[in-house]
């Protein structure tokens, strides 16, 4: 194509509109694109000049952490002025590597780069993908110039952004043994080798790049894994539809272009090693790799489809490469024609992120949730106290530090400073900032645990208009406790008991026998004809309002020789949706100290949601022979326990 000006004057021009676009659009954005990592990421580099352990954090990726750091001190909008630049830089270099390889239409890679659904949001965020994609097309650029020492070292950085790098690397050793350039291959060792010799000075470990992993797989439990197929099946929020088809078309195009060339035998000539391992090899093995990770719920995969963001500059060279295909020689006889199909295509191409509910971009549920809790705290004289917490977006709101340790603990190292210092490294009237994403996910503290903690006093609870659940099926919910001065006593606020002599207020009596008795004539004979126990069913609304925990005791005999097991279930209804909204059990030879014939005490408990108790809700304990084989309980004691 014939340009009234250079392609390379277009092209900087068409960058520096894009940047005002893209800061126009962050500086006026409600909210960042990632409220998670994309936070932490953000927080690592503003505050890694007042502690410089964050500069070699792995987490955080210590070469994104210092080269972004001089941005993010001006704030989150610094931060994302900095991905603003790389997304700049990273289609500029896809640009000169598309004109290099003498693909029409160069120019189109920078609108399909940073129009591409996955890449887009990116940008407004402080995630690590724009930077990777950058140091990645940079390189592979430098090598396609013959510059292979720099490029060596450029790209040596690259697991330093994020982990896949080292998934990377190997594809430019190929290609330095390829073309014979064995004395520069030392040179792509050279970010770990730097920073192995500085965090060596720090961690008193020369290989502690290994062994300060975090993905480590400790977290699959709540992670999970999903379908093989789900970054594939997932095209139109990766590339979109229209890239999509361009790119397939491009994994074909190249199949008659490497035909040509090793026929010709140009291939040494040419720069098709260089693009087949480079930038196909680049996106095909990243892609491949974390379809796996998430298939076989591998290094902490969460299957997040905004990670192909790193390699989409590498896409749109293919999807050049198709589109390059699709233009068929008589489509080009016809200007009109011509302009017309590159202008249909370049509009659904701009078009496609702003489909997405991402844009524009507001706070999501959770956010929203974040933010009424965080400027909650703001606004209250607890912000003199220290305060504990883990979701990222809550720093960012309370305007904290978050690693200042004399002001701000991390969730998850709650309960381990408590069990290895006791109970007085917390200082009172500390504030824990509990949310049902990390509570019970990455900081492993279920909702009860700190509920019926008597060292701490629940405050306030922040509960979306609409209910909604968050990562593990929990309902997302803010919960703000107050460690107390002196811990709570818990007292018996009432007891209801049960010896199965009457039937009054219970419910599915005709287990009842006269069989066997641990007190008086009758007990609940449970058989395989007898599933259930007879049903303690209590109203919501007549239990007292400080409960928060109810105590179950009863006796348990088994006559037979082998062990027999059943569950002490304890649930809640809403009577007006016939709905079951808790359902909790406990095996009853978990609870049993030892076997044998004589009748044996049996004692558990259960945490009460204050939010059930009214006159919606009804509360049922009973016994469940799940195994459907013979034992006997009786004498049910229920104590209701709370602080008064």
């Amino acid at each position: 194509m014939k340009y009234i000006i250079s392609e390379k004057k277009a092209a900087i021009l068409i960058l520096i509109l894009f940047s005002l676009l893209f800061f126009f659009i962050s500086y006026n954005a409600e909210a960042t694109y990632d409220a998670g990592d994309g936070i932490r990421h953000y927080l690592i580099s503003r505050y890694c000049w007042q502690h410089p352990d964050l500069l070699l954090y792995s987490w955080g990726k210590p070469f994104f952490t210092i080269i972004s750091s001089p941005f993010s001190q001006f704030g989150l909008i610094g931060m994302n002025v900095f991905n603003i630049l790389c997304a700049m830089g990273s289609a500029y270099f896809t640009f000169k590597i598309a004109k290099l390889l003498k693909l029409n239409y160069a120019l189109l890679a920078i609108p399909f780069l940073l129009f591409t659904p996955c890449y887009f949001p990116t940008i407004n965020s402080g995630l690590t993908e724009p930077l990777f994609g950058f140091i990645l097309i940079t390189s592979i650029y430098l090598f396609f110039i013959e510059k292979y020492v720099l490029a060596s070292i450029i790209v040596s950085l690259l697991p330093f952004v994020r982990s896949e790098g080292n998934l990377i690397l190997p594809l430019f050793f190929i290609i330095l043994l390829y073309r014979k350039r064995f004395f520069t291959i030392p040179f792509l060792g050279f970010g770990t080798l730097a920073y192995s010799i500085i965090g060596f000075f720090y961690y008193n470990d020369f290989f502690w790049i290994k062994n300060q992993n975090p993905y480590n797989g400790a977290n699959k439990a709540f992670y999970g894994s999903g379908e093989l197929l789900h970054f594939v099946n997932n095209y139109n929020f990766l590339l979109g539809t229209t890239l999509t088809i361009l790119f397939v078309i491009g994994l074909i195009a190249i199949v008659p272009s490497g035909y040509k060339t090793i026929v010709s035998k140009k291939l040494k000539e040419g720069k098709l090693p260089e693009e087949l391992i480079l930038i196909y090899g680049s996106f095909l093995i990243y892609f491949l790799a974390h379809s796996i990770m998430w298939w076989k719920g591998l290094a902490n995969s969460l299957g997040l489809l905004r990670v192909i963001a790193g390699v989409v500059p590498c896409s749109v060279i293919i999807c050049l490469r198709g589109l390059n295909l699709l233009m068929i020689p008589s489509f080009k006889k016809t200007k009109i024609v011509e302009y017309a199909l590159l202008g249909i295509l370049l509009l659904l191409i701009i078009r496609s992120p702003f489909k997405h509910d991402y844009f524009p971009y507001k706070l999501d549920q959770e956010q929203s949730l974040v933010k009424q809790a965080g400027d909650w705290y703001k606004g209250t004289t607890y912000t003199k106290q220290k305060v504990y917490y883990l979701y990222p977006l809550l720093a960012h709101v309370m305007d904290v530090n978050p690693f200042d340790a004399t002001k701000v603990g991390e969730l998850w190292g709650l309960y381990p400073t408590i069990k290895e210092w006791g109970i007085g490294a917390v200082p009172d009237s500390t504030i824990i900032l509990w949310d049902a994403h990390f509570g019970p996910n990455e900081c492993r503290i279920p909702l009860d645990t700190i509920m019926n903690d008597p060292n701490f006093k629940l405050i306030k609870t922040f509960k979306p208009e609409v209910e909604f659940t968050t990562l593990g099926g929990y309902k997302f919910e803010i919960y703000a406790f107050m460690k107390l001065p002196k811990p709570r006593e818990s007292k018996e606020l009432f007891k209801l008991t049960y010896d199965f002599e009457e039937n009054k207020d219970l419910e599915n009596t005709t287990t009842i026998s006269e069989k066997e008795a641990s007190s008086g004539k009758k007990s609940c004979e449970l058989s395989e004809k007898n599933e259930f126990s007879a049903t303690i069913k209590i109203n919501g609304n007549s239990i007292n309002k400080n409960c928060t925990q109810i105590k179950f005791n009863s006796k348990y005999l088994n006559l037979l020789t082998t062990k027999t097991d059943g569950l002490v279930v304890f649930s809640i209804d809403n009577l007006k949706e016939n709905k079951n909204m808790v359902w909790e059990s406990k095996s009853i030879e978990s609870l049993l100290a030892d076997d044998t014939k004589n009748w044996q005490s049996l004692s558990t408990s259960f945490y009460v949601p204050q939010e059930f108790l009214n006159e919606n809700y009804s509360f049922s304990i009973y016994v469940w022979n799940k195994t459907k084989q013979n034992f006997y309980v009786d004498d049910f004691e229920i104590s209701f326990w709370g602080v008064e």
